[in-house]
Protein backbone atom coordinates (compact mmCIF):
# COMPACT_ATOMS: atom_id res chain seq x y z
CA UNK A 1 0.00 0.00 0.00
CA UNK A 2 0.87 3.59 -0.50
CA UNK A 3 0.71 6.08 2.13
CA UNK A 4 0.49 9.48 1.50
CA UNK A 5 0.86 12.74 3.25
CA UNK A 6 0.26 16.23 0.86
CA UNK A 7 1.53 19.46 2.34
CA UNK A 8 0.68 22.19 0.03
CA UNK A 9 2.47 20.53 -3.41
CA UNK A 10 4.76 18.73 -1.56
CA UNK A 11 3.73 14.69 -1.06
CA UNK A 12 5.27 12.44 1.19
CA UNK A 13 5.05 9.24 -1.21
CA UNK A 14 5.57 5.99 1.02
CA UNK A 15 6.46 2.76 -1.69
CA UNK A 16 5.22 -0.48 0.65
CA UNK A 17 8.96 -1.96 -0.27
CA UNK A 18 10.61 1.25 1.09
CA UNK A 19 11.53 1.65 4.51
CA UNK A 20 11.67 5.86 4.62
CA UNK A 21 9.17 8.06 2.90
CA UNK A 22 10.13 10.38 0.36
CA UNK A 23 9.50 13.57 -1.17
CA UNK A 24 7.59 14.78 -4.73
CA UNK A 25 6.11 17.61 -5.86
CA UNK A 26 2.71 17.19 -6.85
CA UNK A 27 -0.36 19.20 -8.76
CA UNK A 28 -3.06 19.88 -6.69
CA UNK A 29 -5.13 19.13 -9.76
CA UNK A 30 -4.31 16.01 -10.45
CA UNK A 31 -4.46 15.32 -7.20
CA UNK A 32 -7.86 16.14 -6.91
CA UNK A 33 -8.77 14.62 -10.05
CA UNK A 34 -7.16 11.71 -8.98
CA UNK A 35 -8.93 11.15 -5.76
CA UNK A 36 -12.33 11.54 -7.63
CA UNK A 37 -11.60 8.29 -9.44
CA UNK A 38 -9.08 6.10 -7.12
CA UNK A 39 -10.49 5.19 -3.81
CA UNK A 40 -7.31 3.83 -2.64
CA UNK A 41 -5.56 7.34 -3.55
CA UNK A 42 -7.49 8.88 -1.43
CA UNK A 43 -7.81 6.80 1.22
CA UNK A 44 -3.77 7.18 0.89
CA UNK A 45 -4.54 10.66 2.13
CA UNK A 46 -7.13 10.25 4.73
CA UNK A 47 -5.23 7.58 6.51
CA UNK A 48 -1.63 8.59 6.21
CA UNK A 49 0.68 7.18 8.16
CA UNK A 50 -2.15 4.24 9.22
CA UNK A 51 -3.04 2.43 6.17
CA UNK A 52 -0.58 -0.22 5.39
CA UNK A 53 -2.61 -2.00 2.59
CA UNK A 54 -4.83 -1.44 -0.67
CA UNK A 55 -8.30 -1.80 -0.19
CA UNK A 56 -9.06 -4.90 -1.80
CA UNK A 57 -11.45 -4.74 -5.29
CA UNK A 58 -14.61 -5.92 -3.27
CA UNK A 59 -14.75 -2.66 -1.15
CA UNK A 60 -13.63 -0.78 -4.26
CA UNK A 61 -16.70 -2.51 -6.32
CA UNK A 62 -19.09 -0.79 -3.01
CA UNK A 63 -17.43 2.32 -3.41
CA UNK A 64 -18.33 2.67 -7.47
CA UNK A 65 -21.44 0.85 -6.86
CA UNK A 66 -22.72 4.05 -4.62
CA UNK A 67 -21.36 6.57 -6.68
CA UNK A 68 -23.33 5.62 -9.55
CA UNK A 69 -26.75 5.28 -7.40
CA UNK A 70 -25.99 8.85 -6.19
CA UNK A 71 -25.07 9.96 -9.54
CA UNK A 72 -28.40 8.46 -11.36
CA UNK A 73 -30.04 11.61 -12.27
CA UNK A 74 -33.50 9.54 -13.46
CA UNK A 75 -36.78 10.35 -12.99
CA UNK A 76 -36.85 7.12 -11.51
CA UNK A 77 -33.86 7.51 -9.14
CA UNK A 78 -35.44 10.33 -8.42
CA UNK A 79 -38.63 8.79 -6.26
CA UNK A 80 -36.79 6.27 -4.95
CA UNK A 81 -35.29 4.84 -1.98
CA UNK A 82 -32.52 2.55 -2.22
CA UNK A 83 -31.49 0.18 0.58
CA UNK A 84 -27.98 -2.03 0.40
CA UNK A 85 -27.74 -4.81 2.68
CA UNK A 86 -24.02 -5.43 2.81
CA UNK A 87 -22.07 -8.03 4.61
CA UNK A 88 -18.25 -7.92 5.48
CA UNK A 89 -16.20 -10.44 7.28
CA UNK A 90 -15.42 -9.53 11.04
CA UNK A 91 -11.49 -7.72 11.50
CA UNK A 92 -11.91 -6.93 7.84
CA UNK A 93 -11.51 -3.18 8.74
CA UNK A 94 -15.32 -2.61 7.54
CA UNK A 95 -15.25 0.60 9.91
CA UNK A 96 -12.35 2.38 8.98
CA UNK A 97 -13.60 1.63 4.93
CA UNK A 98 -16.71 3.37 5.74
CA UNK A 99 -15.12 6.72 7.56
CA UNK A 100 -13.14 7.25 4.67
CA UNK A 101 -16.22 6.48 2.27
CA UNK A 102 -18.04 9.02 3.92
CA UNK A 103 -15.25 11.84 3.83
CA UNK A 104 -15.19 10.93 -0.04
CA UNK A 105 -18.65 11.36 -0.22
CA UNK A 106 -18.94 14.76 1.10
CA UNK A 107 -15.48 16.41 -0.26
CA UNK A 108 -17.04 15.41 -3.78
CA UNK A 109 -20.53 17.22 -3.17
CA UNK A 110 -22.68 14.30 -3.28
CA UNK A 111 -24.37 14.74 -0.22
CA UNK A 112 -25.37 17.38 2.08
CA UNK A 113 -27.37 15.30 5.17
CA UNK A 114 -25.45 11.94 6.00
CA UNK A 115 -27.01 9.97 9.54
CA UNK A 116 -24.35 7.61 10.81
CA UNK A 117 -26.04 4.77 12.93
CA UNK A 118 -23.91 2.63 15.48
CA UNK A 119 -24.97 0.25 17.85
CA UNK A 120 -24.65 2.70 20.70
CA UNK A 121 -24.28 6.91 21.53
CA UNK A 122 -20.68 6.45 21.69
CA UNK A 123 -19.95 4.44 18.58
CA UNK A 124 -21.60 6.34 16.71
CA UNK A 125 -19.96 9.66 17.75
CA UNK A 126 -16.61 7.81 17.60
CA UNK A 127 -17.10 7.37 13.89
CA UNK A 128 -18.27 11.18 13.31
CA UNK A 129 -15.50 12.15 15.47
CA UNK A 130 -12.94 10.52 12.72
CA UNK A 131 -14.96 11.71 9.89
CA UNK A 132 -14.42 14.61 11.51
CA UNK A 133 -10.66 14.41 11.86
CA UNK A 134 -9.98 13.20 8.03
CA UNK A 135 -11.85 16.55 6.84
CA UNK A 136 -9.59 18.49 8.93
CA UNK A 137 -6.99 16.90 8.41
CA UNK A 138 -3.86 19.04 6.57
CA UNK A 139 -4.65 16.52 3.35
CA UNK A 140 -7.59 17.05 2.84
CA UNK A 141 -7.98 20.72 3.67
CA UNK A 142 -5.20 21.68 1.35
CA UNK A 143 -7.10 19.84 -1.66
CA UNK A 144 -10.77 20.11 -0.83
CA UNK A 145 -11.08 23.16 1.53
CA UNK A 146 -11.32 24.41 5.04
CA UNK A 147 -13.99 22.25 6.82
CA UNK A 148 -14.24 24.30 10.04
CA UNK A 149 -18.46 23.39 11.27
CA UNK A 150 -20.78 25.99 13.27
CA UNK A 151 -22.11 22.95 15.29
CA UNK A 152 -19.66 20.97 16.57
CA UNK A 153 -21.00 18.54 19.14
CA UNK A 154 -20.48 14.92 19.96
CA UNK A 155 -23.49 13.98 17.82
CA UNK A 156 -23.62 16.83 15.10
CA UNK A 157 -21.35 18.97 12.76
CA UNK A 158 -23.19 21.18 10.74
CA UNK A 159 -21.89 24.33 9.04
CA UNK A 160 -21.12 25.67 5.21
CA UNK A 161 -18.79 23.21 3.38
CA UNK A 162 -17.43 23.87 -0.36
CA UNK A 163 -20.31 26.40 -0.47
CA UNK A 164 -23.47 24.88 0.51
CA UNK A 165 -24.73 23.44 3.65
CA UNK A 166 -23.38 20.18 5.24
CA UNK A 167 -24.81 18.12 8.02
CA UNK A 168 -23.48 15.10 9.30
CA UNK A 169 -25.21 13.39 12.78
CA UNK A 170 -24.81 10.82 14.62
CA UNK A 171 -26.91 8.77 16.73
CA UNK A 172 -27.10 4.63 18.87
CA UNK A 173 -29.47 2.21 17.05
CA UNK A 174 -33.05 2.91 18.90
CA UNK A 175 -32.61 6.79 19.88
CA UNK A 176 -34.42 9.34 19.15
CA UNK A 177 -34.11 9.90 15.42
CA UNK A 178 -37.97 10.46 14.59
CA UNK A 179 -38.62 13.81 12.62
CA UNK A 180 -34.70 14.34 12.47
CA UNK A 181 -34.73 17.58 10.53
CA UNK A 182 -31.96 19.93 9.75
CA UNK A 183 -32.88 22.99 7.60
CA UNK A 184 -35.65 21.65 5.84
CA UNK A 185 -33.70 18.67 4.67
CA UNK A 186 -34.04 14.98 5.93
CA UNK A 187 -31.31 12.13 5.47
CA UNK A 188 -29.99 12.05 2.05
CA UNK A 189 -27.90 8.76 3.07
CA UNK A 190 -28.20 6.49 6.12
CA UNK A 191 -24.98 4.34 7.11
CA UNK A 192 -25.81 1.77 9.85
CA UNK A 193 -22.23 0.25 10.63
CA UNK A 194 -22.87 -2.74 12.89
CA UNK A 195 -26.19 -1.43 14.49
CA UNK A 196 -27.50 -4.65 15.90
CA UNK A 197 -25.09 -6.75 18.17
CA UNK A 198 -24.51 -10.56 18.70
CA UNK A 199 -25.80 -9.84 22.23
CA UNK A 200 -28.92 -7.75 20.63
CA UNK A 201 -29.36 -11.12 18.12
CA UNK A 202 -29.04 -13.63 20.95
CA UNK A 203 -32.17 -11.98 22.61
CA UNK A 204 -35.45 -12.51 20.60
CA UNK A 205 -36.93 -9.84 22.31
CA UNK A 206 -34.51 -7.41 22.23
CA UNK A 207 -33.72 -8.55 18.42
CA UNK A 208 -37.83 -7.42 17.66
CA UNK A 209 -38.00 -4.42 19.23
CA UNK A 210 -34.35 -3.70 17.24
CA UNK A 211 -36.36 -4.43 14.02
CA UNK A 212 -39.38 -2.20 14.89
CA UNK A 213 -37.58 0.79 15.89
CA UNK A 214 -34.84 -0.12 12.51
CA UNK A 215 -38.33 -0.37 10.21
CA UNK A 216 -40.84 1.69 12.25
CA UNK A 217 -38.42 4.93 12.90
CA UNK A 218 -34.97 4.60 11.36
CA UNK A 219 -36.31 4.13 7.91
CA UNK A 220 -38.60 6.75 7.87
CA UNK A 221 -36.47 9.63 8.41
CA UNK A 222 -35.20 9.44 4.84
CA UNK A 223 -35.61 11.81 2.47
CA UNK A 224 -38.15 9.97 0.24
CA UNK A 225 -37.30 11.60 -2.80
CA UNK A 226 -33.64 10.85 -2.87
CA UNK A 227 -32.12 8.94 -0.37
CA UNK A 228 -29.89 5.63 0.05
CA UNK A 229 -29.33 3.12 2.61
CA UNK A 230 -26.75 1.50 3.67
CA UNK A 231 -26.93 -1.64 6.14
CA UNK A 232 -23.28 -2.74 7.22
CA UNK A 233 -22.92 -5.33 9.32
CA UNK A 234 -22.04 -9.62 9.97
CA UNK A 235 -24.23 -12.11 9.76
CA UNK A 236 -24.69 -13.84 13.40
CA UNK A 237 -27.58 -15.99 12.79
CA UNK A 238 -30.08 -17.17 10.49
CA UNK A 239 -32.56 -14.75 12.39
CA UNK A 240 -30.46 -11.43 12.63
CA UNK A 241 -31.53 -8.02 10.73
CA UNK A 242 -28.55 -9.17 8.20
CA UNK A 243 -30.22 -12.27 7.41
CA UNK A 244 -33.73 -10.79 7.05
CA UNK A 245 -32.62 -7.94 4.77
CA UNK A 246 -30.97 -10.66 2.42
CA UNK A 247 -33.99 -12.65 2.01
CA UNK A 248 -35.73 -9.18 0.87
CA UNK A 249 -36.63 -8.51 -2.52
CA UNK A 250 -36.45 -4.84 -1.42
CA UNK A 251 -33.02 -4.67 -0.58
CA UNK A 252 -30.19 -4.97 -2.88
CA UNK A 253 -27.75 -7.83 -0.71
CA UNK A 254 -23.77 -8.23 -1.20
CA UNK A 255 -22.76 -9.97 1.09
CA UNK A 256 -19.34 -11.92 1.17
CA UNK A 257 -17.39 -14.13 3.45
CA UNK A 258 -13.43 -13.82 4.05
CA UNK A 259 -12.63 -17.36 1.45
CA UNK A 260 -14.04 -16.48 -1.59
CA UNK A 261 -15.69 -19.00 -4.18
CA UNK A 262 -12.65 -19.85 -5.96
CA UNK A 263 -10.79 -20.33 -2.47
CA UNK A 264 -8.68 -17.29 -2.18
CA UNK A 265 -9.19 -15.04 0.90
CA UNK A 266 -11.19 -11.32 0.74
CA UNK A 267 -8.28 -9.41 1.35
CA UNK A 268 -4.97 -11.63 1.19
CA UNK A 269 -2.79 -8.95 2.46
CA UNK A 270 -4.29 -8.50 5.56
CA UNK A 271 -5.26 -12.19 6.06
CA UNK A 272 -3.78 -15.06 4.24
CA UNK A 273 -5.54 -18.36 3.90
CA UNK A 274 -3.66 -19.63 6.37
CA UNK A 275 -4.32 -17.48 8.70
CA UNK A 276 -8.25 -17.67 8.24
CA UNK A 277 -7.98 -21.73 8.35
CA UNK A 278 -5.48 -21.74 11.81
CA UNK A 279 -8.79 -18.99 12.72
CA UNK A 280 -11.12 -21.68 12.12
CA UNK A 281 -9.20 -24.46 13.84
CA UNK A 282 -8.75 -22.23 17.27
CA UNK A 283 -12.62 -21.62 16.98
CA UNK A 284 -13.42 -25.09 16.51
CA UNK A 285 -11.49 -26.23 19.05
CA UNK A 286 -13.26 -25.10 21.84
CA UNK A 287 -16.39 -26.14 19.78
CA UNK A 288 -17.53 -22.75 18.08
CA UNK A 289 -17.12 -23.81 14.87
CA UNK A 290 -20.73 -22.32 14.01
CA UNK A 291 -19.35 -18.91 15.10
CA UNK A 292 -16.44 -18.50 12.94
CA UNK A 293 -18.74 -19.44 10.26
CA UNK A 294 -20.83 -16.66 11.34
CA UNK A 295 -19.26 -14.19 11.24
CA UNK A 296 -15.98 -14.53 9.31
CA UNK A 297 -17.67 -16.38 6.46
CA UNK A 298 -20.76 -14.56 6.76
CA UNK A 299 -22.61 -18.11 6.40
CA UNK A 300 -24.96 -18.94 9.69
CA UNK A 301 -25.77 -22.24 9.79
CA UNK A 302 -29.48 -22.42 9.16
CA UNK A 303 -31.36 -25.11 10.57
CA UNK A 304 -33.58 -25.88 7.48
CA UNK A 305 -30.51 -26.38 5.16
CA UNK A 306 -27.34 -27.83 7.42
CA UNK A 307 -26.30 -30.86 8.53
CA UNK A 308 -24.71 -29.80 11.60
CA UNK A 309 -28.84 -29.74 13.00
CA UNK A 310 -27.52 -29.86 16.88
CA UNK A 311 -24.63 -27.11 16.68
CA UNK A 312 -21.41 -28.03 16.96
CA UNK A 313 -20.18 -31.46 17.04
CA UNK A 314 -19.12 -33.34 20.23
CA UNK A 315 -15.16 -32.63 20.69
CA UNK A 316 -14.11 -35.43 23.60
CA UNK A 317 -12.38 -38.50 22.54
CA UNK A 318 -13.65 -41.78 24.12
CA UNK A 319 -12.13 -44.28 22.60
CA UNK A 320 -8.24 -43.61 22.85
CA UNK A 321 -7.43 -47.32 23.03
CA UNK A 322 -4.58 -48.61 21.42
CA UNK A 323 -5.66 -52.02 20.63
CA UNK A 324 -9.32 -52.07 18.98
CA UNK A 325 -11.02 -55.14 18.27
CA UNK A 326 -11.06 -54.03 14.16
CA UNK A 327 -9.11 -51.66 11.85
CA UNK A 328 -10.39 -50.73 8.31
CA UNK A 329 -9.60 -48.34 5.73
CA UNK A 330 -12.45 -46.24 3.44
CA UNK A 331 -11.38 -44.88 0.49
CA UNK A 332 -13.42 -41.96 -1.50
CA UNK A 333 -11.72 -42.14 -4.54
CA UNK A 334 -11.53 -38.62 -6.86
CA UNK A 335 -10.32 -37.09 -10.15
CA UNK A 336 -6.19 -35.81 -10.22
CA UNK A 337 -6.78 -32.68 -12.06
CA UNK A 338 -6.35 -29.52 -9.95
CA UNK A 339 -10.31 -28.56 -9.87
CA UNK A 340 -10.88 -32.16 -8.74
CA UNK A 341 -11.93 -33.09 -5.21
CA UNK A 342 -10.02 -34.63 -2.91
CA UNK A 343 -8.96 -38.34 -2.56
CA UNK A 344 -9.53 -38.88 0.78
CA UNK A 345 -8.72 -42.11 2.92
CA UNK A 346 -9.98 -42.86 6.27
CA UNK A 347 -8.86 -45.81 9.05
CA UNK A 348 -11.51 -46.67 11.56
CA UNK A 349 -11.04 -48.20 14.53
CA UNK A 350 -14.06 -50.20 16.26
CA UNK A 351 -13.83 -51.15 20.71
CA UNK A 352 -16.80 -52.93 22.58
CA UNK A 353 -19.29 -51.99 19.30
CA UNK A 354 -18.16 -48.03 19.60
CA UNK A 355 -16.61 -46.72 16.48
CA UNK A 356 -14.33 -44.18 15.68
CA UNK A 357 -12.20 -41.83 12.71
CA UNK A 358 -8.44 -42.77 13.97
CA UNK A 359 -6.66 -41.20 11.16
CA UNK A 360 -7.69 -39.15 7.92
CA UNK A 361 -5.83 -38.16 5.11
CA UNK A 362 -6.57 -36.82 1.36
CA UNK A 363 -5.39 -34.76 -1.15
CA UNK A 364 -5.65 -34.50 -5.16
CA UNK A 365 -3.02 -37.53 -5.76
CA UNK A 366 -2.94 -39.23 -9.16
CA UNK A 367 -4.18 -43.32 -8.81
CA UNK A 368 -1.00 -45.03 -8.19
CA UNK A 369 -0.41 -42.13 -5.00
CA UNK A 370 -3.93 -42.82 -3.67
CA UNK A 371 -3.18 -46.95 -3.68
CA UNK A 372 0.26 -45.39 -1.93
CA UNK A 373 -1.09 -43.73 0.90
CA UNK A 374 -4.19 -46.40 1.32
CA UNK A 375 -1.68 -49.23 1.80
CA UNK A 376 0.33 -47.39 3.94
CA UNK A 377 -2.43 -46.58 6.31
CA UNK A 378 -3.69 -50.18 6.26
CA UNK A 379 -0.27 -51.47 7.11
CA UNK A 380 -0.20 -48.48 9.75
CA UNK A 381 -3.31 -49.18 11.37
CA UNK A 382 -3.27 -53.21 11.36
CA UNK A 383 -6.31 -52.93 9.19
CA UNK A 384 -7.91 -56.61 7.57
CA UNK A 385 -10.23 -54.35 5.15
CA UNK A 386 -9.92 -51.85 2.55
CA UNK A 387 -13.43 -50.07 1.24
CA UNK A 388 -13.33 -48.80 -2.14
CA UNK A 389 -16.80 -46.75 -3.52
CA UNK A 390 -17.41 -48.87 -6.37
CA UNK A 391 -18.08 -46.32 -8.71
CA UNK A 392 -16.79 -45.51 -12.40
CA UNK A 393 -13.17 -46.02 -12.32
CA UNK A 394 -12.66 -47.04 -8.76
CA UNK A 395 -13.35 -50.53 -9.88
CA UNK A 396 -10.11 -50.13 -11.35
CA UNK A 397 -8.52 -48.82 -8.09
CA UNK A 398 -9.65 -51.98 -6.38
CA UNK A 399 -7.64 -53.87 -9.11
CA UNK A 400 -4.30 -51.92 -8.45
CA UNK A 401 -4.57 -52.32 -4.68
CA UNK A 402 -4.84 -55.65 -4.70
CA UNK A 403 -2.05 -55.70 -7.47
CA UNK A 404 0.56 -54.14 -5.47
CA UNK A 405 -0.52 -55.95 -2.04
CA UNK A 406 0.70 -59.10 -3.96
CA UNK A 407 3.56 -57.67 -4.99
CA UNK A 408 4.91 -56.48 -2.00
CA UNK A 409 3.44 -60.07 -0.56
CA UNK A 410 1.67 -57.67 2.51
CA UNK A 411 -1.40 -60.06 3.30
CA UNK A 412 -4.40 -60.64 5.30
CA UNK A 413 -5.90 -57.21 4.19
CA UNK A 414 -9.17 -57.73 2.39
CA UNK A 415 -10.30 -55.27 -0.20
CA UNK A 416 -13.98 -54.87 -1.09
CA UNK A 417 -16.32 -52.52 -3.10
CA UNK A 418 -18.64 -50.52 -1.02
CA UNK A 419 -22.04 -49.37 -2.11
CA UNK A 420 -24.63 -47.39 -0.46
CA UNK A 421 -27.47 -49.65 -1.32
CA UNK A 422 -30.40 -49.08 -3.34
CA UNK A 423 -32.75 -45.90 -2.96
CA UNK A 424 -30.02 -44.24 -0.61
CA UNK A 425 -27.89 -40.77 -1.42
CA UNK A 426 -24.61 -39.63 -0.55
CA UNK A 427 -26.51 -36.99 1.94
CA UNK A 428 -28.62 -39.77 3.92
CA UNK A 429 -25.48 -41.66 4.62
CA UNK A 430 -23.46 -38.43 5.69
CA UNK A 431 -26.42 -37.40 7.45
CA UNK A 432 -26.36 -41.27 9.28
CA UNK A 433 -23.30 -41.08 10.21
CA UNK A 434 -23.38 -37.10 11.70
CA UNK A 435 -26.31 -38.46 13.87
CA UNK A 436 -23.89 -40.82 15.45
CA UNK A 437 -21.48 -38.56 16.12
CA UNK A 438 -24.07 -36.88 18.30
CA UNK A 439 -25.03 -39.94 20.14
CA UNK A 440 -20.82 -40.38 20.43
CA UNK A 441 -20.91 -43.95 18.62
CA UNK A 442 -19.19 -43.00 16.13
CA UNK A 443 -16.31 -40.11 17.03
CA UNK A 444 -12.63 -38.56 15.89
CA UNK A 445 -9.46 -39.50 17.86
CA UNK A 446 -7.49 -36.66 16.45
CA UNK A 447 -8.98 -33.08 16.60
CA UNK A 448 -7.58 -31.96 13.16
CA UNK A 449 -9.64 -34.94 11.61
CA UNK A 450 -12.80 -33.32 13.55
CA UNK A 451 -11.84 -30.03 12.52
CA UNK A 452 -11.75 -30.74 8.80
CA UNK A 453 -14.84 -32.83 8.82
CA UNK A 454 -16.73 -30.11 10.74
CA UNK A 455 -15.05 -27.37 7.87
CA UNK A 456 -17.25 -29.44 5.64
CA UNK A 457 -20.08 -30.01 7.45
CA UNK A 458 -20.65 -27.02 8.82
CA UNK A 459 -20.26 -25.45 4.49
CA UNK A 460 -22.23 -27.73 3.31
CA UNK A 461 -25.69 -26.80 2.41
CA UNK A 462 -28.80 -29.20 1.55
CA UNK A 463 -30.27 -28.42 -1.69
CA UNK A 464 -27.10 -26.74 -3.53
CA UNK A 465 -25.74 -28.50 -6.49
CA UNK A 466 -22.29 -27.64 -5.56
CA UNK A 467 -21.62 -28.63 -2.06
CA UNK A 468 -17.93 -30.66 -1.38
CA UNK A 469 -18.29 -33.46 0.42
CA UNK A 470 -15.43 -35.81 -0.36
CA UNK A 471 -13.80 -36.20 3.44
CA UNK A 472 -17.25 -36.38 5.03
CA UNK A 473 -17.89 -39.23 2.65
CA UNK A 474 -14.67 -40.88 3.48
CA UNK A 475 -15.81 -40.77 6.44
CA UNK A 476 -19.48 -42.29 6.82
CA UNK A 477 -18.41 -45.03 4.59
CA UNK A 478 -17.59 -46.69 8.27
CA UNK A 479 -20.83 -47.05 8.25
CA UNK A 480 -21.58 -49.01 4.89
CA UNK A 481 -18.53 -51.44 5.88
CA UNK A 482 -19.98 -52.14 8.92
CA UNK A 483 -23.83 -53.01 7.54
CA UNK A 484 -22.31 -54.96 4.27
CA UNK A 485 -18.80 -56.63 5.80
CA UNK A 486 -19.20 -56.82 9.43
CA UNK A 487 -18.56 -61.03 9.60
CA UNK A 488 -15.22 -59.46 7.80
CA UNK A 489 -14.25 -57.09 10.80
CA UNK A 490 -10.90 -57.63 12.48
CA UNK A 491 -7.35 -57.00 12.74
CA UNK A 492 -4.61 -57.93 11.13
CA UNK A 493 -2.21 -58.89 14.15
CA UNK A 494 -5.34 -61.27 15.03
CA UNK A 495 -5.16 -62.93 11.79
CA UNK A 496 -2.64 -66.64 11.81
CA UNK A 497 -0.73 -66.24 8.42
CA UNK A 498 2.81 -67.25 7.64
CA UNK A 499 3.01 -64.54 4.96
CA UNK A 500 5.94 -62.27 5.69
CA UNK A 501 5.26 -58.02 5.86
CA UNK A 502 7.87 -55.81 3.57
CA UNK A 503 9.95 -53.24 5.75
CA UNK A 504 9.17 -50.87 3.21
CA UNK A 505 5.69 -52.18 2.07
CA UNK A 506 4.99 -49.40 -0.48
CA UNK A 507 8.40 -48.67 -2.54
CA UNK A 508 6.82 -47.28 -6.08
Amino acid sequence: MLLFQLKLLSLIYWPLMMSEPISIEVDVNQAVKRCAIDFNFFAGLCLTNIMRFRFPDYYVALWVMLVKALEDGSPERMKKVIKYAIGLPRGFIKTTFLKVLVCWLVVHDKLEFILIICATEPLSEAFLSDVNMMLQSENIENLFGRWDPAVDNADTKKGVYRHHLLILKARGAGSAVRGVNEGNRRPQFILCDDMQTKENDESETDRERLMTWFVGTLLKTVDQFFATVFYVGNMYSDHCILYKLKKDQYWISLITGAILEDGTSLWPELYSIEDLYNGFLADESLGRADIWFAEIMNDPIEAATSLLIHGPLPADSHLLIPAPDASFITVDPAGFRKNSDDNVISAHYITDNKCAIAEMDGGIWNPQETVKNTISMAVRHESALIGVEEVGYQQSLMFWIEHFLTEEKITGINVVPLKRGTGKSKEQHIRLFIKELYEKSYTFLRPQDRARFTWQATAYRTGKNNNKDDWMDSAAMGITIRNMYSHMLTIRRHIKSNSRVLGNNTPF
